[in-house]
C-alpha cells in the first residue's frame, strides 16, 4: 500500500470519529485492529481489540472526556 493510500484511509479513520460515524469507522479499520493507548491511571489506557473493543473504547471515550471540556461561555 502506498504512503497516500495510508494517509486516506487515517483521514478516513479520524473523519469517521469527527462525525460520530460508527460503520465509516469500522469500515475503515480492519477486523483485528489493536489500538493501545498508553497510561496507567487514565480511564481510557490499554489495549482495545478487534472492532468490538474499538467500538467499546469510543462509546466510553466521550463520557469519561466529557471532564475535560471547557466550560461554556456565559
Amino acid at each position: 500500500m502506498s504512503i497516500e493510500k495510508h494517509v486516506q484511509v487515517v483521514k478516513a479513520f479520524f473523519s469517521a470519529i469527527g462525525r460520530g460515524d460508527k460503520q465509516g469507522l469500522l469500515a475503515s479499520s480492519v477486523e483485528d485492529i489493536e489500538w493501545i493507548i498508553p497510561g496507567k491511571d487514565w480511564p481510557l489506557a490499554g489495549t482495545h481489540r478487534g472492532h468490538a473493543g474499538l467500538t467499546a473504547l469510543l462509546q466510553k471515550a466521550p463520557k469519561r472526556l466529557k471532564l475535560l471540556q471547557s466550560p461554556p461561555n456565559t
